[in-house]
């Protein structure tokens, strides 16, 4: 019994130690550095009782590395990099999962952006919908420099203290 106690607490310890050393993430190519991005607040018009529907993110010369939140009862579509033109669509289920507010979606998707390259660009939009006795529905549009994009760890030692502490 004691030998088999030795031999698990042993295999605690190098398996603990194994995933501690394990990359999160990837390093990014040269040039390039993975960016938090959100959307900026105002575009919501909760007076209306507006709220949002939909999110679409587009990308040229970059990729998507990460979906870090999806709102309950949300679908989410990414379509390939191969074509230098990587999409996000995310949808809510039905009214009820709808968000009220854009900062729910703050960092919602890290991204690999090569600005190095000199074509990177980025542009999202959000669909919108309240109903009044009619229902009204309308797209934002938020090029690159309406969005916010913040510069995100790039490196695993950088992430585990947000991820793991």
């Amino acid at each position: 019994m004691r030998i088999l106690t030795v031999i698990l607490t042993a295999l605690s310890v190098i398996i603990g130690a194994a995933c501690a050393t394990t990359p999160l993430r990837p390093a990014p190519p040269d040039g390039c550095h993975y960016r938090a991005v959100s959307f900026p607040g105002g575009a919501v018009r909760t007076d209306l009782g507006e709220r949002v529907e939909s999110v679409e993110v587009v990308m040229h010369c970059g990729r998507f590395a990460a979906i870090n939140y999806v709102p309950d009862d949300w679908s989410v579509r990414v379509d390939g990099p191969v074509s230098e033109e990587p999409s996000l669509h995310m949808q809510a289920g039905h009214g009820a999962s709808m968000l009220w507010r854009l900062s729910d979606l703050n960092g919602f998707v890290t991204v690999i952006a090569c600005e190095s390259s000199g074509c990177f660009d980025i542009a999202g939009s959000v669909g919108l919908y309240y109903f009044d006795g009619e229902e009204h529905e309308r797209k934002v549009n938020f090029p690159q420099p309406e969005l916010i994009s913040e510069p995100a760890p790039d490196s695993a030692s950088q992430w585990r203290g947000d991820v793991i502490g």
